[in-house]
């Protein structure tokens, strides 16, 4: 916003030079920079006080301790409107509607003095009567109307909202839907938009010899949204919406009529009606002294704090525990203690508080663990060459039911599309979506992961979802094209277990039902199921490839998991351990094991882990195999041990009778038999 600095300095009897107006203005928060010969000003929505050269030169008297000059006013009596009626039944809307007749006027041109003023911040000079009105605005911050008498039939004003089949057509030319919009009206029709802008219908122009000022106060809600309808942008609006000053409305009706006078003085005052439903009244706020030190972290001295309050014509009167104060009806934004205390120091000075941090006396705060999990978790993933994925909330709901057969998911009141019907209860299918756009661009070697909500109705756990798929045709001669992403999967999450520590995660049968039988795992955390990973059902895929759902055939080399992580709130993160590079050799010994199918090698490698096995380094499995050699229903799992010893070599003896104990104990549990 731009003002004037001449204009400005004309309500100052001692006005600072230019460089000191900014300097001051930026002091009180007021971002200022010099041009030309004004001052472009960024203001804040709550500071309506400061857009008009009035409010800013209040604002630098009170800074500077200068003496304000307000500019002169009609001072004769003003007398009532007999004839006229101003009605409306809506406090809320429009508390307080000022209409001020005035006959034998002119629309001629503004004097030259008129014309200066509106030029020097790019305002464009129409004729006497409107541009007092613009210069009432500029000068005051108070938006004004004028509407020619002859034109609104029955001398009857009123305040109302637009009803069905009204229109206007605005100053600017254009015409606009008046239902539902606060209307300023006659007997029969809009006039004006309340707050926003007037109609031609009633517009000043130069046949207009009887003139109606309207000086009101609307509600910034209603002209808000008047404003946001017809697409119409006003400086009343901007003025309008952040707030006006009640308390000066007579103030700025008296200055425009010494104005008007001035340069037609043959022009007659009629009368004035003020319809007041709802009558001003100061604000009056306690501010206590103590509430000032310890919100500012210094004290001021009580004079200073007074003169400022007086300054600001807040009528300060002392009390026991500091001031009560009366806020003018021009501070809007002063409504609370703390709003009070913000405008002392604005004027005391920013300068005057320490630069230092206040003492802390420590704090309660504790990370998520959830949260801090899945931070690390995200980094860890990505530095295993996996690409995060983050999909929307929403999905169809044909791959909700593809997936989940049991319960219902939440349904989208109003989806954006029917792709985005339902919130999901699964990260999969999204994912799943994600990787059949790519697989539709030719891109057939994916590893992706994604962490986030899922919604089953009353809670929102978080998953971690995994999709690995292998281009076939790419095969190397470190990555044969035989090998499946299955064994990828697992070795990501093998790898996540053994990183963080997740001691009571294991991998067992059975599976989700969404996962194909025989070729995937259950995920559990102790003995209840969070998750799987594996190829997908066949039925799965199937539906997948449908016409409504992915439209592409998913019967590639790919492997998916998911798995709830709420499990992170009661786990602790493993962090990372640097250890010294072993100096002595470790010592491997293979041995297999003969037992009931019905016994998986997590359930062996548990046991065997669980007995505290001395110089155990590393457990791993290196073979299974089911077949004619061996009985019906029994199969041979082949476990590699890695032994080291930190100071020396373990000898052969010390390996044979750990081993002796090893095979003792999975006979006794399993009712193992060693193959030979």
């Amino acid at each position: 916003m731009h003002l004037d600095y001449e204009w400005l300095a004309s309500y100052l009897d001692k006005a600072p030079s230019p460089d000191d107006v900014a300097r001051l203005l930026n002091e009180t928060g007021l971002e200022t920079e010099r041009e030309g010969d004004g001052f472009e000003i960024e203001y804040t929505v709550n500071r309506p006080d400061a857009m008009n050269h009035f409010g800013v030169a209040r604002e630098l008297a009170v800074k500077a301790g200068l003496t304000l000059a307000p500019p002169p006013v009609y001072e004769g009596e003003i007398p009532a409107l007999e004839d006229w009626t101003v009605e409306s039944d809506d406090a809320e809307q429009c508390p307080q509607y000022i209409a001020v007749k005035v006959d034998n006027v002119r629309a001629v041109p503004s004097p030259p003095w008129l014309k200066r003023r509106l030029e020097s911040i790019d305002q464009t000079s129409h004729n006497l009567l409107v541009d007092l009105t613009n210069f009432l605005l500029w000068e005051y911050g108070h938006p004004s109307h004028a509407f020619d008498a002859a034109k609104i039939p029955d001398k009857f004003i009123g305040i109302r909202f637009g009803r069905d089949g009204e229109r206007l057509t605005t100053l600017d030319g254009k015409d606009h839907d008046a239902a539902g919009r606060l209307c300023i009206v006659d007997r029969q029709k809009p006039i004006a938009f309340a707050g926003v802008m007037g109609g031609e219908n009633s517009e000043v122009d130069e046949n207009t010899t009887e003139l109606v000022l309207e000086l009101a106060c609307f509600n910034p809600v209603s002209v808000r949204h008047t404003g946001r309808d017809n697409q119409i942008h006003s400086d009343a609006r901007h003025r309008f919406e952040r707030g006006i000053d009640r308390e000066n409305m007579h103030t700025v009706i008296r200055r425009f009529l010494y104005l008007l006078l001035r340069e037609q003085p043959e022009a007659r005052l009629v009368g004035m009606v003020d319809m007041n439903l709802e009558p001003f009244r100061r604000e009056d706020i306690e501010l206590r002294r103590v509430r000032l030190d310890r919100l500012l972290g210094i004290s001021l001295e009580t004079d200073l704090v007074t003169d400022l309050l007086t300054r600001m014509d807040c009528r300060p009167r002392s009390t026991e525990s500091g001031w009560r104060v009366q806020v003018p009806g021009y501070k809007v934004d002063v409504t609370r203690e703390v709003d009070v205390i913000e405008e002392v120091i604005r004027f005391a000075g920013f300068a005057r508080l320490e630069s230092v941090l206040p003492p802390f006396g420590g704090s309660d705060f504790a990370a998520d663990p959830l949260l801090t999990g899945e931070h690390v978790l995200r980094g860890h993933l990505a530095g295993m060459g996996l690409q995060e994925t983050c999909t929307y909330s929403f999905q169809a709901e044909v791959l909700d039911r593809a997936f989940l057969s049991e319960g219902q998911p939440i349904v989208v009141r109003n989806p954006m599309s029917i792709r985005q019907a339902v919130m999901r209860r699964l990260m999969l299918p999204n994912m799943l979506d994600c990787l059949a756009q790519n697989l539709k661009r030719g891109m057939r070697d994916l590893g992706l992961f994604e962490i986030g909500h899922v919604y089953t109705g009353g809670t929102e756990p978080h998953h971690l979802g995994l999709v690995l798929m292998r281009d076939s045709e790419r095969a190397t001669w470190y990555q044969p094209a035989t090998e499946h992403p299955f064994y990828h999967v697992k070795g990501v999450l093998e790898n996540l277990k053994a990183r963080f520590g997740w001691t009571e995660m294991a991998f067992k049968t059975p599976a989700p039902a969404w996962l194909q039988a025989g070729e995937s795992l259950g995920i559990y955390w102790g003995d209840r199921l969070v998750g799987g990973f594996g190829t997908l059902d066949r039925g799965v895929i199937d539906l997948l490839g449908k016409k409504d759902a992915f439209d592409v055939d998913l019967n590639i080399p790919l492997a998916v998991a998911e798995c709830d992580l709420s499990f992170l709130c009661d786990a602790a993160v493993a962090q990372p351990n640097v250890k010294v590079l072993p100096q002595f050799p470790a010592i491997r010994q293979d041995m297999a094991f003969v037992l009931d199918k019905l016994h998986s090698f997590a359930d062996v490698q548990a046991h065997v882990l669980g007995g505290g096995l001395e110089f155990l380094e590393k457990l791993e499995l290196f073979d299974v195999y089911e077949g004619k050699a061996l009985a019906k229903g029994k199969k041979s799992l082949g476990f590699r041990f890695h032994f080291r010893h930190p100071e020396r070599t373990l000898t052969g003896e010390e390996i044979s009778k750990i081993m002796d104990s090893v095979v003792e104990s999975v006979k006794e549990k399993f009712g193992a038999e060693i193959r030979i």
